[in-house]
């Protein structure tokens, strides 16, 4: 890869800053190489780069005058810990239900950067035809434990919320392609981690993304090679059992029964048969 042009190529750098300045999360310089933005420099590229780069401490870097967030990284660490073990239980419980073949944690937990009074976001992979009945069950299993976020509360973050399950992703495995196409989304894909997957789900969501690469090149290849070089059709094909077809009608009817009931109170909600998207908070999602 040739040189680039150094004015030009810390510019592009910074946006990898300016990306996670949003959520106050200062990156290390791994890290700044990890999730750049639209281009590829290499390790050696990025250190000759950021060398003279005024505003790092230690090993993070920041936007000037925001060395504030080292400190309130290293305390979100913190809180992040309790967090995850509460979602290792939950997930250790979700894994004895047989239409569930994935749970994954996303949003700030992934990056472990979760302020104290934050919730916990899950990604739950069902077989086909059974996302609107797990829900259902989910719901009464996660509800009376009291695992799970009071519904309709706006807030992602307060005590009200703080340590609940926010299940506000359901997908079936036959739709396993993300939307809306943007940076924000790409992230989620990319720093979406399992707590179980049964199937080889996390390879499959991740092939079935590859747009996600436009935005997050490194970060995108990184990801794929912990897979190795395993045929995808092979190792990862999913056997859809010919019972599923059966519970087609089944799972309509909870379809119906949770939207005729979610219909009146809905906002930026985006559901199907096969997939369901809660946003508590959608200002979360800049493009």
């Amino acid at each position: 890869m040739a040189s680039p042009q150094p004015c030009r190529s810390s510019s592009l750098l910074l946006s990898a800053l300016r990306y996670s300045d949003r959520f106050d999360y200062p990156l290390t310089l791994e890290e700044l190489w990890f999730w750049q933005i639209r281009t590829h420099f290499s390790k050696l590229e990025i250190n000759r780069l950021i060398k003279n780069y005024k505003f790092k401490i230690e090993n993070y870097c920041f936007l000037p005058h925001r060395q504030k967030l080292i400190p309130i990284r290293r305390q979100r660490e913190i809180y992040s810990r309790k967090k995850w073990l509460i979602a290792r239980r939950v997930g250790e419980s979700l894994r004895r239900f047989p239409t569930i073949r994935a749970v994954f944690i996303t949003g700030a937990l992934a990056m472990n950067n979760c302020p104290e009074n934050d919730d916990i976001d899950i990604m739950v992979i069902t077989i086909p035809h059974t996302l609107w009945i797990t829900r259902f069950i989910l719901y009464l299993y996660l509800s009376p434990k009291s695992y799970r976020r009071p519904p309709r509360l706006p807030e992602h973050s307060s005590p009200r919320v703080r340590d609940k399950i926010c299940d506000n992703l359901y997908l079936d495995y036959g739709h396993l392609n993300i939307r809306p196409q943007n940076l924000y989304t790409a992230h989620e894909i990319l720093q979406a981690r399992p707590l179980f997957d049964k199937s080889s789900i996390h390879h499959q969501f991740l092939a079935a993304n590859p747009w996600a690469s436009e935005y997050l090149p490194v970060a995108y290849q990184e990801s794929l090679k912990k897979f190795g070089k395993s045929n995808l059709i092979e190792n990862c094909k999913l056997k859809i059992e010919n019972l599923t077809w059966l519970l087609y009608p089944l799972n309509l009817f909870f379809f119906l029964l949770q939207y005729l009931y979610m219909k009146p109170k809905m906002t930026s909600e985006h559901i199907g048969l096969g997939f369901a998207f809660f946003h508590p908070n959608s200002q979360r999602n800049p493009s």
